[in-house]
């Protein structure tokens, strides 16, 4: 004797998550009335008749899953020559798929969608069952997971971009104070352009006005984006330790002592206790420049770790000198923990000008021949802008730059800072 077979349309249940990166397999649930093992290949004709959005139907013994009829499949194999004549009585687990993907209601979208990639294939067409503590509670279909995981993946770099965008606001005002300071103490003596890669950056500045002058260092950290940003929180925290202990007239003992702090953050002293990470693993620190002008005698106090110092002379005959610093860079895991630098002092004129910047501009990729703007471009750009006023000589420089580039992505984070000296009359 047949059974009755219940025809019960697809009911979608989807049901959405308060919070996207949270949803489950039971999302995507449908519920769709099962077969069992005594109805037969005939009821299983009638109900695929009945509906023709139902693709696959599940088969049940009891309240366990058993496995899944294709569709397709099934019309595929009674479309056989006799097969209608052999089959239709015969039991619908004949035709059924007895190893489909099953997966627990409660598991995460990701989850599944691992699942379902390694069940391989037939998913794509079959689908999955759902259950909840081993019985059946519904399918879903593979195409509304992967919508599921698309959506889950444009939540979470929606997120990760919010945050980036946040530690965006964070590092402007972690800089807010020093670009400020340089607008009302050399309101039109001075050029700051800071363009990080990304929306964050491994650059970064710091200028204090002092009674007798000021204070600038440019520090280039490990990296771009957001590691390079981490890596600029610890070298600030450095930066402002070492003023606490150095003060501000000795350019070389600060740098001496932010080499330390970084190491010692960073746990690149020299030595690694074997339950902490490997110190070959992480070789981080920086490249800068710190700059002690003093008004009253003009002279310029500069230690370089890395990063030479520029400087235009307003002489009848106008050379751009190229100042050296040490070689070593501050932190890194090859830079002594007793590492020292070099003051060098320089004897300036008023008006002179002076340009740190960043391996940025240095290193950018341009040109037809797609090789590095290089320091004697620079010095050639700075030579033939120094009439300009120094905020059209930097906007001139920043062109120049952008110009050579092209098409060229920014190979690293950019910061030109451009300073000319003030004249004994002049008060910060």
């Amino acid at each position: 004797m047949t059974s009755t077979l219940l025809s019960r349309p697809v009911e979608p249940a989807v049901r959405r998550g308060n919070a996207m990166d949270r949803r489950v397999a039971r999302d995507l649930l449908v519920h769709v009335e099962p077969a069992h093992p005594d109805h037969t290949n005939e009821d299983i004709a009638a109900r695929f008749a009945a509906d023709r959005s139902l693709q696959n139907l599940p088969v049940t013994f009891g309240r366990r899953p058993m496995g899944l009829i294709n569709r397709s499949l099934f019309h595929n194999m009674m479309a056989k020559p006799f097969y209608p004549e052999l089959y239709s009585r015969q039991s619908c687990i004949a035709f059924m798929d007895k190893s489909p993907l099953v997966a627990d209601a409660g598991l995460a979208i990701h989850q599944l969608t691992a699942l379902a990639i390694q069940a391989g294939e037939k998913v794509f067409a079959d689908g999955f069952i759902l259950v909840e503590d081993g019985d059946y509670v519904g399918v879903g279909q593979m195409l509304d997971l992967m919508q599921a995981m698309t959506e889950l993946q444009e939540r979470q770099h929606r997120q990760l971009r919010e945050s980036i965008d946040y530690a965006s606001i964070l590092q402007a005002s972690l800089l807010k104070p020093s670009c400020q300071a340089l607008k009302d103490a050399l309101p039109e003596q001075h050029w700051l352009c800071w363009r990080p890669r990304d929306v964050v950056g491994g650059d970064f500045y710091h200028f204090l006005p002092l009674s007798d002058g000021f204070l600038l260092g440019l520090f280039d950290c490990t990296g771009h984006g957001v590691p390079g940003a981490f890596m600029t929180l610890i070298a600030v925290a450095a930066l402002e330790r070492a003023l606490a202990e150095q003060g501000t007239d000795d350019p070389a003992a600060l740098l001496q002592a932010m080499n330390r702090r970084i190491k010692q953050s960073l746990n690149q002293q020299g030595d690694c206790d074997c339950n902490t990470r490997r110190l070959e693993d992480s070789d981080d620190g920086l490249d800068g420049a710190i700059l002690r002008f003093y008004a009253s005698s003009h002279q310029v106090c500069y230690a370089g770790a890395h990063m030479p110092l520029f400087r235009v002379t307003p002489a009848a005959e106008p050379s751009c000198e190229q100042i050296k610093g040490d070689r070593a860079g501050v932190g890194y895991t090859g830079t002594h923990w007793d590492q020292e630098w070099r003051n060098q002092t320089l004897e300036c004129q008023p008006g002179e000008r002076l340009y740190l910047v960043s391996d940025g501009v240095i290193d950018q990729i341009g040109g037809d021949k797609r090789i590095a703007f290089g320091k004697k471009r620079l010095r050639q750009c700075l030579l033939e802008t120094r009439q300009l006023t120094l905020p059209e000589q930097g906007r001139a420089l920043e062109k120049a730059l952008d110009d050579y580039r092209g098409e060229e992505p920014p190979r690293d984070d950019i910061t030109l800072i451009a300073l000319a000296l003030p004249d004994g009359s002049h008060s910060l």
